[in-house]
């Protein structure tokens, strides 16, 4: 049976891309590592980096840590979240069970040996330190409640990538979860197909940021008024010693 598709549904692709030669071509995803299965080699200090950078967004997720030795870190947050350790050195058949790959070992010939191995099984391979190895890099992430944002700066720049996490993590407010829910309740509540539904809630939020940008405007307009207040009190007084240092001065 052929299946038809109405054009109404086809979205033209673009023919051109701004940047597309020069810039990030990364294809940002959020994965449901819970539902996967994670192997990292190695683990020492980076294993233990990776660790804590997978478990602080997704605690949930199944990790088998392989390696010869086991720093006692590692050891502390397997026993924490109930995961397996393998004490013995790399060998081919530790990814048998995997579906994503973290090589975290010191060793660069190691390494792409664990990566032909990972990519002869169709894994995908994030390989520490080595961004031409890798098919992912674990990102720079700012989460408040339900809200994640991942950054990346096609590895050009951690520190800004960190920079911007650390403006964002202020920007957001704390109760972005209850603006949150109050959309997804007004989401449930209304009627018509879902293109409707995307109106209205483009307009909700479209209507929310113009009040948002409206109050940070008289924020900035009530900063600016106390600045020109400040700088003319400034003036007074320099005018003012001025004067007087010229009415004592002798001539």
């Amino acid at each position: 049976m052929t299946t038809q598709h109405s054009d109404s549904l086809r979205v033209p692709l673009p023919t051109a891309v701004s940047g597309l030669n020069g810039g990030n071509k990364l294809f940002p995803v959020f994965l449901k590592l819970e539902n996967l299965r994670l192997v990292i080699i190695g683990g020492g200090k980076i294993g233990l980096e990776k660790m804590r950078a997978v478990l602080q967004n997704s605690p949930g997720t199944s990790i088998k840590v392989v390696g010869k030795e086991i720093c006692s870190e590692v050891t502390h947050l397997c026993s924490q979240y109930h995961l397996e350790i393998v004490t013995a050195p790399y060998e081919p058949w530790h990814l048998d069970d995997a579906n994503i790959v973290i090589v975290a070992v010191n060793d660069k010939q190691l390494s792409a040996a664990i990566r032909a191995d990972a990519k002869a099984l169709g894994l995908l391979v994030n390989v520490a330190d080595t961004p031409g190895l890798c098919d992912f890099y674990l990102g720079s992430i700012v989460q408040k409640g339900n809200v994640k944002i991942a950054i990346s700066t096609n590895g050009k720049s951690p520190t800004i990538a960190k920079r911007i996490k650390e403006n964002l993590q202020v920007w957001l407010p704390d109760d972005i979860d209850t603006l949150l829910e109050n959309m997804n309740v007004i989401r449930g509540n209304l009627d018509g197909d879902f293109s409707a539904k995307v109106k209205v809630l483009n307009r909700i939020t479209n209507d929310m940021i113009v009040a948002g940008n409206y109050k940070t405007s008289n924020r900035w307009k009530l900063v600016d008024i106390i600045a020109c207040v400040l700088l003319g009190i400034v003036g007074v007084l320099l005018v003012w010693n001025i004067i007087l240092f010229y009415s004592h001065a002798p001539f």
